[in-house]
């Protein structure tokens, strides 16, 4: 008789999915299995199934994974920043690899994808100098694992000291309903900044090493508050700063460089006209996108003018491999190199290298 909701059944979790859903396969369907780690054998119940898949809730572990951690933070299962806390470290970095390869081969048809080891946080936990917590019905925390939810937390074991400082003092002025933006006093006030304290040199430092040192200029796509623009003009004759977002672009107004030219413009309408106009055997391009990627004419524009160099940087491996599809036909992919910025969470940091065709 086939499995219907409700069903209680015996799963072998078999690998991770991007996104944190443990994977596992029983009479021809694949489910999907919150909070479960590779290796599991779990008793599960059916929460929801069609004809190819189906999603499942842990009922009970039958045989815990080697994999499997005791999580340190009592919000854990409840609230939904956080998919890895059950895993070791170790665990994780291995899943996220893994993900990063699947996506590049199921996605972009490429069999062997050039994926450097990835870069571990020194602490997958107190790294985040920035939070943004909401405030609902006297709650004051982050959105539960049902989104509908706002979870009261009183502190966020991702978070630097100063941050959770920062909200104690939130909670102890009774907020109004709302959206509040809490940051390590170090910080920009712009409304994006890399988020692990720990792991900003590292991240600097391995797209600043993606480029070569001979070129005349650098294309800072997405500049934001100019957290990688910082780099490039020491590398670089002239840079050129592109961000849509006034508040970022007030924060890379503060670099003080005569090689830097900013400018203030979505990057698919202003993109085209720079590389047109500059010589594009000397010109290499940095794009950090926001997590929808590259849309139609901006990817258009890379297949048509191609220029010698460029570096692209994402946190969603599955983005990132649709766009590398688009670009395979006209770039060569040289390497990818996950860095885990975002410990105890399902997304991942990758810097990849292209050279035109």
């Amino acid at each position: 008789m086939p499995v219907q909701v409700g069903d209680r059944i015996t799963l072998r979790i078999d690998t991770l999915a991007f996104g944190g859903d443990g994977i596992a396969r029983l009479d021809g369907l694949v489910y999907f299995v919150p909070f479960a780690a590779p290796g599991d054998t779990v008793e599960a119940i059916v929460t929801d199934k069609n004809t190819r898949m189906a999603r499942a809730r842990i009922d009970s572990i039958v045989a815990p994974s080697p994999q499997r951690a005791e999580p340190p933070c009592s919000f854990f299962l409840k609230c939904g920043g956080c998919q890895y806390q059950h895993l070791t470290y170790e665990a994780e970095l291995s899943a996220k690899e893994t993900q990063i390869r699947d996506a590049f081969q199921r996605i972009a048809k490429l069999p062997d994808p050039p994926i450097h080891p990835i870069l571990s946080s020194p602490e997958p936990y107190h790294y985040r100098n920035r939070i943004t917590v909401h405030t609902q019905d006297h709650a004051t925390g982050f959105h539960g694992v049902n989104a509908r939810d706002i979870i009261d937390i009183d502190s966020c074991l991702l978070a630097l000291p100063e941050v959770n400082d920062a909200l104690t003092r939130l909670r102890a002025s009774h907020p109004r309903d709302g959206h509040y933006s809490l940051r390590h006093p170090n910080i920009p006030p712009s409304a994006f900044y890399q988020v692990n304290h720990r792991l900003l040199d590292t991240l600097r430092d391995t797209v600043s090493a993606t480029f070569p040192s001979s070129m005349d200029l650098a294309i800072d796509a997405y500049c934001g508050g100019g957290f990688f623009t910082t780099e490039l003009i020491g590398k670089f004759n002239r840079v050129i700063g592109i961000e849509q977002d006034s508040r970022s672009l007030r924060d890379a107004h503060r670099i003080k460089a005569k090689n830097l030219a900013l400018i203030e413009g979505a990057v698919e309408n202003e993109l085209e006209a720079i590389l047109r106009e500059n010589n594009l055997s000397q010109t290499a391009l940095l794009l950090d996108p926001p997590r929808e990627g590259l849309n139609a004419s901006l990817a258009r524009n890379l297949i048509e003018l191609r220029p010698s160099h460029l570096t692209y940087v994402s946190c969603h491996p599955p983005t990132l491999a649709r766009d590398a599809q688009k670009l395979l036909p006209h770039y060569n992919l040289l390497s990818v190199q996950p860095i885990d910025l975002f410990p105890r969470t399902s997304q991942i940091e990758c810097v990849t290298t292209w050279v035109p065709r």
